[in-house]
């Protein structure tokens, strides 16, 4: 029994000495944060400015979607036509409900996938593409080691969770510096609402495009198995960064101060963030730029904005059995 604890102490004695230097760096760069990984790169030359566990194995979650797009976009045209498979249709949330038979251009789908990081379109590209979600997996990962991310295997083209599936912050970065030379990409992940056939109206997941001008593209992801992941490019005047985060329990408060210190490090510094995508409410039926907590004006039209506590804006209550389920859905 002795020895046991004795094996124990000793065991979490030498992981702490093995991460004590890694967190004291995130120390002295004054962050404090819940991600098992992050990258900040200088988004014009490709150069690491700072990073923690750049090369750390994690699953990507919907991150990868944005290694679907460049490769969908590699085989096929924004205005060529898919038709929606039953498998394709039958994908877990998130999705549009997409029906089997149905057909939309690989454009309606690529906002789909970026913005509503809907997992029934990036099948029916996969399949559009490599005739399974399977073969694509196993073609985008060939691709992808071409494109240099040597240390991502894919089993999906959205970012559920599978065996055999992960990347690294590095290699998030290094992929979404080329997907900004895609200018499709860049309008899409650019954009905060679009509509697609039907009258639906998608809206972008990147709560950054809403909050800050310095945000130009994103994309964020979500599983139990992964926590929070997110990329994406920032502007400030003539400079540029690339974040990449996974593995994090509080995204928006472990990517504000990482934004900050990349244009810090870049000769370019901001002022601090406020949490405002903590504030953000997406309420349905009001219209309007924003809608204003307290407004009593009900004008049926959009999805918007409210900027505002947490506790302005009324929240329907969930069943157990509804959290749990949503809490395991991919983002």
């Amino acid at each position: 029994m002795k020895l046991s604890l004795k094996r124990h102490l000793w065991a979490g004695t030498l992981a702490f000495l093995l991460l004590a230097p890694t967190l004291a760096a995130r120390a002295e760069e004054g962050l404090d944060l819940t991600a098992r990984s992050f990258v900040i790169m200088d988004a014009k030359t490709g150069v690491i400015l700072l990073s923690y566990n750049p090369q750390l194995f994690l699953p990507p979650a919907s991150t990868l979607k944005v290694m679907t797009a460049m490769y969908v976009l590699e085989h096929l045209k924004m205005d060529d036509k898919v038709q929606v498979s039953a498998r394709a249709a039958a994908a877990p949330p998130s999705k549009i409900a997409v029906k089997p038979g149905e057909v939309y251009t690989v454009e309606e789908l690529l906002y789909a996938l970026l913005l509503n990081s809907a997992n029934d379109a990036a099948r029916a590209l996969a399949e559009a593409v490599s005739g399974s979600e399977e073969a694509f997996a196993r073609d985008l990962t060939r691709q992808v080691r071409q494109w240099g991310a040597y240390r991502t295997t894919l089993a999906t083209a959205n970012g559920l969770p599978a065996d055999n599936q992960y990347s690294t912050a590095q290699d998030l970065a290094l992929l979404f510096r080329k997907a900004m030379a895609y200018p499709e990409l860049v309008k899409i992940m650019g954009t905060k609402y679009h509509h697609i056939q039907g009258g639906r109206e998608l809206r972008n997941h990147n709560r950054f495009l809403f909050t800050t001008p310095l945000a130009v593209a994103g994309k964020t992801g979500f599983t139990r198995a992964s926590k929070h992941t997110y990329v994406g490019l920032f502007r400030n005047n003539d400079r540029a960064i690339i974040v990449s985060l996974m593995g994090s329990k509080q995204k928006w408060a472990d990517l504000r101060p990482l934004i900050a210190k990349g244009f810090e490090l870049e000769g370019a510094p901001i002022a601090k963030l406020p949490p405002l995508e903590e504030k953000l409410r997406f309420a349905k039926n009001y219209t309007g730029k924003y809608a204003t907590a307290g407004s009593k004006t009900k004008l049926r039209r959009r999805p918007k904005v409210a900027m505002g506590s947490a506790a302005s804006v009324p929240v329907k209550k969930k069943s157990k059995a509804n959290k749990k389920k949503s809490r395991s859905q991919e983002d």
